[in-house]
């Protein structure tokens, strides 16, 4: 996972699973909300009913309903691959893990663990900033200085 985005967005209804497809998209701002049939609305139910089958897919085994270039087909897979929410194992894209609730949960641990890092470098700079102890430099040699 590179980068996660996600966006605030209202729950739609929950007895409508193509609702719900078209929402996570939105969530990760994955979707064209300008197309009729979003491609990545397709490439996510793909892959959630490839899961529950166990399998993964490749860019050229993906349905669509439009035929898109293999090219534009990869980097919406890798889109999806940035947000953390597929994998590419070989030459098959898979869901990250066998069903989107897992999926959602091992995003979280992976947001924790980068928060967790950002809370111990923010309590670092806290303790130099405000515990009187600042980095001088002295001639291009860095040494820490105490007020």
């Amino acid at each position: 996972m590179q980068q996660i985005s996600i966006r605030f967005i209202e729950k739609p209804d929950q007895n409508d699973a193509e609702g719900i497809i078209r929402w996570f998209c939105d969530v990760f701002g994955l979707s064209n909300p300008e197309a009729e049939n979003p491609v990545e609305e397709q490439i996510l139910k793909s892959f959630v009913e490839a899961a529950r089958d166990g399998k993964g897919l490749s860019s050229s085994e993906l349905d669509l309903e439009a035929k898109l270039a293999r090219s534009t087909v990869i980097y919406h897979l890798n889109r999806f691959r940035d947000a953390g929410l597929i994998v590419k194992r070989g030459r098959k894209y898979y869901l990250r893990a066998g069903e989107m609730e897992k999926v959602i949960q091992e995003i979280g641990y992976d947001l924790e663990r980068e928060l967790r890092g950002l809370i111990d470098a923010s309590k670092r700079l806290d303790m130099m900033m405000h515990g009187n102890m600042i980095s001088v430099k002295s001639r291009g040699q860095g040494r820490e200085q105490r007020r």
